[in-house]
């Protein structure tokens, strides 16, 4: 997503480490541009309008970086990690919208799996990613520190979605399965980057580490412009490479049942 800042995190200026860093933002840069502008070809951007919310986001905040860097270059550190932050909330949004998109048929199981998402999100956020924050250490270590578990927090999430879509074969087609799959490859790097910078010291983030948030990210933009190049059909319920179709009639019949009795206890 760009050259990081300043607070302990900056990326070395010299020779081919920055040509290096220039070189991934240009192409995160791209990506994002090529992803939006296919996206609202394609018509997906209707089927994801948080996630192509947050892409435009991450396309304005990439603009603004170079701009500011430019002309403003001792606001940059500051400007960054702001945006960063938001960018992190904003991606929490984001995995509401796979929730919805998982149970997409049925509502009432789609609002269950949207208050569940977001209580994960809240209990997580409160009991594992809050004192991150609130801790004495230096400001480079708690940015660090924040960064880690927030990505671990999402991660948890993701997995949660996978386990339930399989538990309950919800096909996830090309396009809510590439998604996925993009933003497990990003927090991955993400956690193994930022664990291995909280375990020998932020200087190694600073000085080696830094460029691969941004590669991270330009890989799972590649995903994500692969799988969402065009709109995909959305899979049949239940409807897995092995399943017969009286497995996949009990199957729609038992959610179809489980999401009427929800919908009478909502309604009472």
């Amino acid at each position: 997503m760009g050259e990081h800042g300043d607070c302990g995190a900056s990326p070395s200026q010299a020779g081919s480490m920055h040509t290096l860093g220039v070189a991934i933002g240009v192409c995160v840069f791209l990506l994002e541009g090529l992803l939006i502008l296919r996206g609202w070809m394609s018509r997906v951007f209707n089927r994801f309008p948080l996630f192509y919310s947050y892409v435009i986001y991450c396309f304005c905040w990439a603009i603004s970086m170079y701009l500011i860097a430019w002309l403003r270059p001792q606001v940059y550190p500051s400007t960054f990690w702001i945006c960063y932050l938001v960018s992190i909330l904003v991606e929490f949004a984001v995995l509401v919208e796979i929730s919805d998109h998982i149970f997409l048929p049925f509502p009432a199981i789609r609002n269950l799996g949207r208050a569940f998402t977001i209580l994960i999100s809240a209990a997580l956020g409160l009991l594992y990613v809050w004192p991150a924050i609130l801790s004495k250490a230096s400001r480079s270590r708690i940015l660090l520190d924040f960064t880690l578990r927030a990505s671990v927090t999402k991660a948890i999430i993701l997995l949660a979605l996978f386990y339930v879509s399989r538990r309950y074969r919800c096909g996830l087609g090309r396009n809510l399965g590439g998604l996925m799959l993009g933003f497990c490859i990003y927090l991955a790097m993400n956690v193994a980057m930022m664990a291995s910078a909280m375990a020998f010291g932020s200087a190694l983030f600073a000085n080696v580490l830094w460029f691969m948030s941004p590669l991270a990210f330009a890989l799972c933009l590649s995903v994500w412009t692969v799988s969402l190049w065009n709109l995909a059909p959305t899979p049949i319920l239940g409807g897995g490479p092995k399943a017969t179709r009286h497995e996949t009639e009990a199957l729609a019949t038992e959610l179809t049942r489980f999401n009427g009795e929800l919908t009478k206890l909502m309604h009472k």
